[in-house]
């Protein structure tokens, strides 16, 4: 069966919803049903296999967000004194003002079980951190090669797997039907806010951060990203958000509908949970949920350009993001 017939009415019906699903949550600012967003990211842990998390701590914003998930991942609950975050020391090199830090360390001091910040780890130990294995579709591509038959899409040798009939022809045929139906905006606001937060969090780059450096015509590690990128992925990354994440589940949940495979439960449930809560950090026995930002404006980009500008993202805690013409390259989380 060719991609034409795969990629019917219905399949294009579906990616519409999904999309228009993906635009009403990325401009919500309505703030989160935290009951409800907590059982949809326990329902993730489980489909997993995983126990659900002991530890909830909510921020109003990504960069609180960014900071609780560093003393939650670096097991730092004891040293929440008002001060961890303002020593450069201490805690991680922040530009952030001091009142912003401390009030952060309270909000997650509070949320902390009772007698758990007390609780020293073990030298060295750090929480796992699981973006990457709640966004993993490694799964959904299985089931679709062997389903279609080899290959789906193998950028290194792109000459023989196009003359290939099967998943790529679906693969390619799902991607331009979800093409124009991207939400560029959701996705110029992740960017512009990733952006911002490794500019509040910089600090000096630990030397076994490898620089750039031209061997013959190759350069290692090929740019982008930059030294500071990877060092913040380091440090503050493994986040989940509702603006650019949900293209990438959408692109092979609909996959799986247009080839009349069975839903993967745990794509499912990544999937809504992103539209119940803003970003995320999910780790091992412990989680850092964020509230939508309460001000979301932007001026929506001219005919035969897909950026926004004049962007203006706002949180309850004062974290501001504002930018008059946003970025247009990538950035991973």
């Amino acid at each position: 069966m060719g991609h034409e017939e795969l990629v019917t009415d219905a399949v294009r019906a579906r990616a519409a919803a999904e999309s228009a699903a993906w635009l009403r949550a990325g401009r919500s600012t309505g703030r989160c049903d935290r009951p409800a967003a907590e059982a949809a990211v326990a329902a993730v842990y489980r489909a997993h296999g995983l126990a659900v998390p002991r530890t909830v701590v909510w921020m109003d914003s990504p960069l609180g967000g960014a900071l609780a998930s560093w003393v939650l991942r670096h097991r730092q609950e004891h040293r929440l004194d008002g001060t961890l975050l303002t020593d450069t020391e201490a805690g991680p090199p922040l530009r952030v003002s001091e009142e912003f830090a401390r009030r952060a360390e309270e909000r997650i001091r509070e949320q902390l079980p009772a007698g758990g910040a007390g609780r020293r780890a073990a030298d060295g130990a750090v929480r796992r951190r699981l973006a990457g294995t709640f966004l993993d579709t490694a799964g959904a591509k299985r089931l679709l090669v062997q389903a279609l038959g080899e290959p789906l899409y193998e950028p290194l040798d792109f000459d023989w797997a196009e003359a290939e009939p099967g998943a790529f022809e679906l693969e390619q045929a799902m991607g331009e039907l979800l093409h124009p139906l991207t939400n560029h905006e959701l996705v110029a606001f992740c960017l512009l806010v990733y952006r911002h937060l490794q500019g509040r969090v910089a600090g000096l780059v630990p030397d076994h951060v490898a620089r750039p450096a031209r061997v013959m015509d190759v350069v290692t590690p090929p740019p982008p990203p930059s030294r500071e990128a990877i060092w913040f992925q380091d440090r503050f990354g493994g986040f989940l958000e509702p603006w650019a994440d949900p293209a990438r589940l959408i692109h092979w949940r609909c996959l799986l509908g247009a080839a009349g495979l069975p839903t993967v439960p745990a794509l499912e449930a990544v999937q809504a949970a992103l539209y119940r809560v803003g970003w995320w950090w999910p780790l091992d026995d412990a989680v850092v949920l964020t509230e939508r930002p309460v001000t979301l404006h932007h001026t929506p980009a001219p005919p035969g350009d897909i950026h926004p500008s004049g962007v203006l993202i706002g949180y309850a805690d004062g974290y501001r993001v504002e930018q008059q013409d946003a970025p247009r390259d990538g950035a991973g989380g």
